[in-house]
């Protein structure tokens, strides 16, 4: 249920507290005496709590105060004042109509305090003949001193409560007669604080202008001696007024545009079966109404539709669940008695109170209710929210701005302002002078490990790299030849000996045996006996020589047992024999990891350009088997080997995220930086391992997030999902076209299509609907297009085949079909039949001559078709087109459609052009008619494309300006019916400039439009509004489906721009 508090035997006018300290409070005047005869006791002012917001139990309300009166209430009301007043009265100041044509002033504060102070503050007595029946005072804090009321007497008066003791009391146009019956509702205007508006029981509603002293308006909503109800005001639109009809043959409710018209309402709402008592327009949601009537329904309205949302309930389902349950009068159930006043609270949002004739005081939360409508109310929508887009995008708005805010926000501004530096110091591939400079910032943070890997970075960029590797590792050729030359110069003991003398000292002397075998060795040319005895008497130095004149072979073995024999006396030797031998790798392998720099200098001396890689890479294996990594990894980067020397890399970057707890993005910038570089240096084109590249992935999404698109789109590499996505975005991102540069192509789609076929519609069947219920639901539709758009109908089955020279079109605008023929020209909306009409049978002819006229089918459809597009059709029956004997007796049935159309009426279609598409008879002999050869074309499509649209020069100029001005509107537009008008604006000047195009505006229409665009954007309204009305007035006929936007064109930009 609704209901959240209840006030029982209390019938009354009631009146919400302004005040947001007592928000739950109300004012109740009671309109009956209380007694249970005849006799008047007077009436009683009571103030109640709802306690609607009471935190525990069910709201109970709780009478704070009262005061009795001399006579009964007819009306109240209750404002918080401007500041002078509320600073005297802190509850404001409360308001009585009473049946005797006063109105009383009281003090609220003074009727809870209960002192002996008297609550009454003033009292008025100007209306005569009857009572107060209307009274409310201004919502404009700066004019709640104004109170407008309005009586039976028909007359409406102004009182200035400056001083609330002596109140001022004047007429709204001293010049102006009284209106023809008693004042219903007066209401002020919700924009404009000098606007009031007052309904009359003559079918009235006056609109007064308290500036100018007159009336604005006269608004004729009913027919003589109906009554308007009641009345309210948009709340937020102040052209907007909605009047209620007591009539209960035509229980309406009527929606006018002030701007527009003040005789034919914008739109009509028709719910209630019997006459409406009240209205009232939600301060909250200009989206919802509330009616109440006397067919016992209270009705929640959505107007963005027209429709009824739901009804407020009744009560019974409370008083069946032991509720207390008074006496009704008569007997009569609770159903039957009906509310007479409905209210929203001004502060409670979604609640609402209501009076009934059942003597009982209800409030609602129709919170639950408003929700129905499928979108949330107004007061449940965010005042303000921020969404956060890809690229760091952030877009906020705000109730108290017009403008959406979107903002690039940056979250890692050292991560961008790295990755910029980094970009413009390798802009043209100076990838030599980076590595310097960050060895050189390197050298300044004694980082001794960074300073390596960007000493070896810069070496692998040099031309000459092995050579500046040698350089870089400590050997300088010139230092050590210089080295050497002055130990050869050096005098010491050594050099003091004579030849024979050191011959003795280092080399054993032979004996005679060994020297006579090897001069016999000698002698029959055996050298390798020789160099054999050679090697057995120690005379290493003669075996060499011996086998450098024995061949390459012994040559060969002579040297290896040499170096066999004498590198463990002097280790340089492993050297020399490793690079005499070719066996560097056996170099590495027995190499000592703790002197790895010597080895890679070895290796860059003598190494082959086809084998260094391998040699280089075997002793990365060598230290990093031997715990030694971060200089492996350093000879993996002499190898060019990216796989192996990332590793170390990777091994930096997951101690810097475990050190900070998350991502450390600026140590996964470092790598990126490291591989990319060393990646240029290899001048490889391969693909990066999963690993290596989902670390470039997370790297391009963190640029992307700060909005460095084209930056992000070169670093995003690999094939994984996140990969595919990440560019998929980026190419449809702002930067999209630069970002497609860096990728060199479209990235491909991430995600796999699947098609998914919709079912198949059903057909509905439609039968034509006769009854008198049908012209009232084509009322209602026909007024709810004019505030809601229109719904698709279902189609109805239609037989497929056409007569010869037809062919079925569907119409891009509405996507209606309609039929053409391909001989006449001849278009319809209605489907073309073949009807077969038999001629006598002359005597000398065997067969039957056939002959086919086209008929057009018109079926009813009376709530299937929107009423601005279709009207009600009538079938006629099948006639002879030679018998011209009988008429139709009435109009409706002699026209098709039911009305007075051109289709049968050729004076009419000569005067006003509108031929229709409904030709009731082909029939030329039939007396009155007139065969339509040619209908009305489809209309021109509302869409297009802009830069496909082709006009001639002279023309292209207005175009940009209507495109300008609409752009424009479009970032203002904010409310339902702005945008309303934008659509047709959008519409007509789709048409115009597609008619343009083809020629169909002659050049003097087309200067005009441009005088009248220019004029728009000078602000000159008044020559705009000159020349719209010109067009109008000459050439409505042939251009009417696109005067009609420029009409809104100028009302919208005057109100606007």
């Amino acid at each position: 249920m609704t209901k959240v508090a209840q006030i029982e035997n209390k019938g009354g006018a009631l009146a919400w507290s302004p005040v947001a300290s007592h928000a739950d409070v109300i004012a109740l005047g009671a309109k009956d005496s209380g007694g249970v005869g005849f006799d008047d006791y007077g009436g009683e002012l009571e103030l109640y709590d709802l306690n609607i917001t009471c935190p525990e139990g069910k709201p109970t309300p709780q009478l704070i105060g009262s005061v009795k009166t001399t006579k009964r209430f007819s009306s109240i009301g209750w404002t918080k004042g401007t500041d002078a007043i509320s600073q005297h009265y802190g509850m404001g100041l409360l308001a009585g109509g009473m049946i005797d044509g006063t109105v009383n002033i009281w003090n609220p504060a003074a009727m809870i305090d209960g002192r002996s102070t008297d609550p009454l503050v003033s009292s008025m007595s100007r209306h005569s003949g009857g009572a107060v029946s209307a009274l409310q005072f201004n919502p404009h804090p700066a004019s709640a001193n104004l109170l407008a009321t309005g009586g039976s007497d028909g007359e409406v008066l102004i009182t200035s409560l400056d001083a609330p003791d002596q109140p001022n009391v004047y007429l709204p146009a001293p010049d102006t007669p009284k209106q023809g019956g008693e004042i219903t509702q007066v209401a002020w205007n919700t924009q404009v604080a000098h606007i009031v508006a007052s309904a009359c029981g003559d079918g009235s509603a006056v609109v007064w202008d308290l500036r100018q002293k007159k009336p604005w308006c006269e608004i004729r909503c009913e027919a003589s001696g109906i009554a308007v109800s009641d009345l309210a005001w948009n709340p937020t639109q102040g052209l907007y007024i909605i009047t209620a009809s007591a009539d209960d043959r035509n229980p309406v409710m009527k929606v006018w545009d002030l701007r527009a018209s003040t005789t034919m309402p914008l739109a009509t709402l028709a719910g209630h079966t019997q006459g409406i008592l009240s209205i009232d327009w939600c301060p909250h949601d200009d989206t919802l109404l509330l009616s109440c009537g006397k067919d016992n329904r209270t009705i929640l309205w959505d107007l963005s539709s027209l429709q009824p949302i739901a009804d407020v309930p009744n009560d019974n389902a409370d008083d069946a669940n032991g509720g207390s349950s008074m006496p009704t009068m008569g007997g009569l159930g609770t159903s039957q008695q009906k509310r007479y006043d409905v209210k929203w609270s001004p502060l409670q949002r979604g609640v609402i109170s209501t009076c009934s004739f059942d003597r009982k005081v209800q409030a609602h939360s129709v919170i639950g209710l408003a929700s129905k409508a499928a979108r949330p109310p107004k007061w449940l929508q965010p005042a303000s929210g921020v969404s956060c887009g890809f690229g760091g995008t952030v877009v906020s708005f705000s109730s108290t701005h017009k403008t959406v805010k979107v903002e690039s926000v940056v979250e890692e501004p050292d991560l961008k302002e790295a990755s910029l530096q980094f970009e413009y110091a390798t802009y043209n591939n100076e990838y030599t002078g980076f590595c310097r400079s960050m060895a050189t910032k390197a050298a300044e943070f004694e980082n001794a490990q960074e300073l390596q890997v960007w000493g070896y970075m810069q070496v692998i960029f040099e031309k000459n790299a092995r050579e500046q590797l040698l350089q870089y590792l400590g050997f300088d050729p010139v230092t050590i030849a210089q080295k050497a030359n002055e130990f050869g110069e050096k005098k010491d003991d050594i050099a003091s000996l004579s030849l024979e003398e050191t011959s003795k000292s280092r080399v054993p002397p032979m004996s005679k045996e060994a020297e006579d075998t090897v001069k016999q060795a000698l002698v029959v040319g055996n050298f390798e006996a020789a160099v054999e005895c050679c090697m057995r008497s120690g005379n290493l130095a003669d075996a060499l020589l011996l086998a450098s004149c024995g061949g390459a072979d012994l040559w060969a073995k002579t040297q290896a047992e040499y170096f066999a024999r004498e590198t463990k006396n002097r280790p340089f030797l492993a050297i020399v024999s490793a690079v005499v031998t070719g066996q560097l790798e056996r170099l590495v392998a027995d190499s000592n990891p703790t002197q790895w720099q010597e080895t890679l200098a070895i290796l860059s001396t003598y190494g082959t350009s086809e084998e260094f890689p391998a040699l280089c890479l075997a002793l990365g294996d060598r230290l990093e088997a031997a715990g030694d990594i971060p200089n492996a990894s350093l000879c993996y980067m002499c190898a060019l080997d990216l796989g192996h020397a990332a590793k170390y890399w990777r091994i930096q970057l997951e101690k810097a995220n475990k050190a900070k707890g998350e991502i450390d993005i600026l140590a996964l910038h470092g790598f990126v930086v490291k591989v990319t570089v060393f990646m240029q240096a290899m001048d490889s084109k391969t693909e990066l391992d999963p690993e290596i590249a989902y670390l470039f992935t997370c790297y391009a999404k963190a640029l992307a997030d700060q909005g460095s698109f084209q930056i992000a789109a070169k670093y995003c590499k690999g094939t994984s999902q996140e990969a595919k996505e990440l560019r998929h975005r980026l190419y449809y991102s702002k930067d999209g076209h630069a970002c497609a540069a860096v990728m060199g192509s479209v990235p491909e789609f991430p995600f796999s299509r699947k098609t998914i076929s919709a079912a198949p519609a059903r057909t509905v069947q439609q039968t034509p609907s006769a009854t008198n219920g049908t012209s009232r639901a084509h009322t209602k539709t026909a007024n709810q297009n004019a505030y809601a758009p229109q719904q698709q109908q279902p189609q109805t089955s239609a037989s497929s085949s056409l007569p010869s020279g037809w062919m079925k079109l569907s119409d891009p605008t509405s996507g209606r079909e309609y039929y053409y023929n391909q001989t006449s020209g001849e278009t319809t909306w209605d489907m073309p039949r073949a009807v077969k009409s038999v001629t006598p049978v002359a005597p000398q002819q065997s067969y039957q001559q056939q002959s086919y006229a086209t008929e057009t089918h018109h079926q009813a459809s009376a709530m299937q078709q929107p009423a601005v597009q279709q009207q009600e059709q009538v079938q006629q029956p099948a006639t002879n087109v030679n018998d011209t004997s009988k008429t139709p007796s009435k109009m409706a049935s002699k026209y098709g459609d039911g009305f007075v159309t051109s289709a049968s009426h050729p004076e009419l279609a000569q005067q006003y052009g509108n031929h229709g598409t409904s030709n009731a008879y082909m029939g030329t002999a039939r007396p009155g008619t007139a065969a339509v050869l040619k209908t009305a074309k489809a209309p021109v499509s509302g869409n297009f494309d802009s830069k496909t649209l082709v006009l001639q020069a002279e023309y292209e100029p207005i175009k940009a300006s209507m495109m300008d001005l609409v752009g424009k509107l479009s970032a203002l537009c904010v409310t339902v019916n702005d945008k309303r008008q934008l659509s047709e604006i959008e519409k007509g000047i789709t048409v115009f400039l597609k008619r343009l195009s083809r020629g169909d505006i002659d050049s003097e229409i087309a200067s005009k439009v441009g005088t009248m665009i220019s004029a728009l954007e000078n602000r000159d309204y008044v020559t705009a509004t000159g020349i719209q009305t010109s067009l109008v007035n000459s050439d409505w006929r042939d251009h009417k489906d696109w005067l009609k936007g420029i009409k809104f064109l100028i009302q919208l930009a005057s109100k606007k721009l």
